[in-house]
């Protein structure tokens, strides 16, 4: 993982169930960390672009897709308090959308795995956003 940069400015946000996002913010863009209350390490969750008011996330759908209904799932603290973002663009070696975070709000549904320590989650699944698919640019 990559060091932040000196010139980022860092804050915290906790969850009420001591989980971290941490944020690395340098005025053109703000990278999304999640620090689990259970793991040592952080995880990337995704670059906001500013400019254009967008949430970038990467996904490995072998790792990352809940099987069950075919979904992906977001930090629901992150989506539903942000005030820097209005859409995800969620991008798996497959396919790219560009989801506004209200659908999402909306439209998904919550679990939350709380006994394997995660942080409480909005899943959205993949035949719900068949309208917000672009064309891939990879």
């Amino acid at each position: 993982m990559k060091k932040s940069n000196p010139k980022d400015r860092i804050a915290t946000v906790s969850d009420e169930y001591g989980n971290n996002i941490i944020l690395h913010n340098n005025d053109a863009r703000m990278v999304v960390y999640l620090k689990l209350k259970a793991e040592s390490k952080k995880r990337k969750v995704g670059i906001i672009n500013f400019a254009t008011r967008t949430l970038y996330v990467k996904r490995n759908s072998a790792k990352h897709l809940f099987r069950k209904d075919g979904s992906y799932g977001f930090n629901h603290k992150l989506l539903s308090e942000t005030k820097r973002f209005d859409s995800v663009r969620l991008q798996d070696e497959n396919s790219e959308w560009l989801i506004p975070v209200s659908f999402i709000l909306n439209n998904g549904s919550f679990l939350h795995f709380k006994g394997d320590g995660f942080e409480r989650q909005i899943f959205i699944q993949l035949n719900k956003i068949d309208d917000f698919k672009r064309e891939t640019k990879f």
